[in-house]
């Protein structure tokens, strides 16, 4: 049958080839630039990446514009990005399978399509390096090197490569290793490897934060990696952190998928039991298989705590999806429990795996519409600004303008409303962080002297508007103008004024 024919590697890379392009599609055809992508557009960079510790992504850019600038190249690194990812899944799927069949390949695609992982690539800018860090991470977990001392130097320089190019990508390595250390007592490896191996991973891991810390992180100068303070305090901020991020993964859940996310959990959850029944089985001393057993239970609250992963321990209070690249492991670990048991049950029941793929394109394809509103909306206020200071010439004569934008409603976008009421998570993915207008934007309208302003200066001033707009004014003083939005209160649902008539 065709969903049981052993794939080469060679199609198994066409598969992933043509499913990875599918999926990063709406992205490419967004071309939004997203948060921090409006002022990098400048070549503002400067050393930002640097004095984060995130030195080659610095390096990959000016490598790729062959200029030693950073000059926005979107989606030709994208798609670099994607073709390597494309190799790492195709390993990954060889890893845990010798003879893979279509149904198998499905197991490894969460790595690139975890919808929090959305958050990432919508980065034009960082989106690439941060699809490159995953690919190291995945190279080192599948390095097979016969030589344990060579095996453990290879992955430790990945790991370090992995964190110069964006950190939070440990919590996927030790995510993979969970699911390693299951997938081992799955397939009856001795009790005696499978702790030998977990204590190599250790190693690998300790040594990769080692090489990162003695090289790339020297030039970290930001404070965003500062940890929490330990005070009576930090119990309850851990905690609190935690509790969102399950909460953001909640919300992935809505009345019409419920089912087969149920459906997901409880297959998963009996193909779990189904694999530690293998502990009594396996050769060596009962201490080591009670220590596995052990291992293995405490397996999926380690994936759950890699979800935020190091954030939690982090003063930085921005928990943006783009934070949950440890998620991919979680749903690696689902698919590979599915299919698993639906194989021992019926091989052919392996074709449900494609509903919860299916799941995971058509959120991208709704985030890819929405991403496309918030750019509509974006460039109608931008041209609105621009009109009212090139037509009024108190204002066109201006030095420079201030840009105050609002407290909230970052994410007020009437498009986009039903879509965002179906899948509360576009909202959480579009990040409170992507503000209505950022002031780099007004250079795409010829307006080149907008910077950022502060509200706190603005306020403890008082001036009159020059212009009055539905969702701004603009003031005016002889050094400078000042484009302050409003609060925006409107209600973002279009079809609320119909049900009130």
């Amino acid at each position: 049958m065709w969903n049981e024919q052993v794939l080469t590697k060679k199609q198994v890379v066409v598969f992933f080839t043509v499913v990875s392009l599918i999926y990063v599609y709406p992205i490419i055809r967004a071309d939004y630039a997203y948060v921090d992508d409006n002022w990098r557009a400048l070549l503002w960079a400067g050393s930002a990446w640097r004095d984060q510790g995130r030195i080659l992504l610095e390096i990959l850019h000016k490598f790729l514009t062959f200029t030693g600038g950073t000059t926005n190249i979107f989606p030709l690194p994208l798609f670099i990005a994607v073709f390597a990812m494309v190799l790492a899944m195709t390993r990954l799927t060889f890893w845990y399978f010798s003879r893979p069949d279509i149904f198998a390949c499905l197991v490894a695609l969460p790595v690139l399509c975890n919808p929090f992982f959305l958050g990432n690539i919508s980065y034009q800018y960082d989106g690439p390096g941060m699809m490159l860090a995953v690919v190291a991470i995945i190279y080192a977990v599948t390095c097979e090197q016969k030589s344990v001392f060579l095996r453990g130097l290879l992955a430790a320089i990945l790991i370090a490569i992995s964190l110069a190019l964006y950190q939070l990508t440990i919590t996927l390595f030790v995510g993979l290793c969970c699911v390693e250390c299951l997938w081992n007592v799955r397939n009856n490896v001795e009790v005696r490897k499978i702790l030998v191996l977990l204590i190599q991973r250790g190693l690998q891991l300790l040594g990769g934060g080692v090489i990162y810390f003695l090289t790339a992180n020297q030039l970290n100068i930001s404070h965003r990696g500062n940890t929490v303070p330990f005070d009576s305090q930090w119990a309850s901020i851990v905690r609190g952190k935690f509790l969102f991020a399950m909460d953001s993964i909640c919300l992935l859940v809505n009345s019409w998928n419920v089912m087969l996310i149920a459906v997901m959990l409880v297959v998963a959850g009996a193909g779990f039991l189904y694999w530690l029944k293998n502990i009594a089985s396996l050769q060596g001393s009962g201490y080591g298989k009670l220590t596995v057993l052990v291992i293995c239970i405490s397996t999926i609250p380690i994936l759950l705590l890699c979800v935020p992963g190091v954030m939690l321990f982090l003063v930085e209070t921005n928990l943006d999806a783009r934070n949950y690249i440890g998620f991919s492991a979680l749903l690696v670990l689902l698919l590979l429990l599915g299919y698993d048991l639906l194989g021992v049950l019926w091989v052919k029941l392996r074709l449900l795996l494609v509903m919860p793929i299916l799941l995971m394109f058509s959120f991208c394809y709704a985030y890819g519409q929405i991403l496309i509103a918030k750019k509509e909306l974006e460039s109608a206020v931008a041209q609105y600004i621009a009109y009212d200071i090139v037509a009024n010439k108190q204002l066109s004569a201006a030095p420079i303008f201030y840009y105050v934008g609002p407290r909230t409603g970052g994410n007020w976008l009437p498009r986009g409303h039903a879509a965002m009421t179906y899948m509360p998570s576009l909202r959480y993915v579009l990040s409170g962080s992507n503000v209505l207008l950022h002031p780099q934007f007004m250079t795409r309208l010829g307006i080149n002297n907008v910077v950022e302003g502060d509200r706190v200066a603005f306020d403890a001033a008082v001036y009159s508007p020059v212009v009055d707009r539905k969702f701004y004014s603009i003031y005016l003083t002889e050094q400078a103008g000042f484009i302050v939005f409003k609060e925006i209160l409107d209600p973002e649902d279009y079809t609320l004024q119909l049900k009130e008539k």
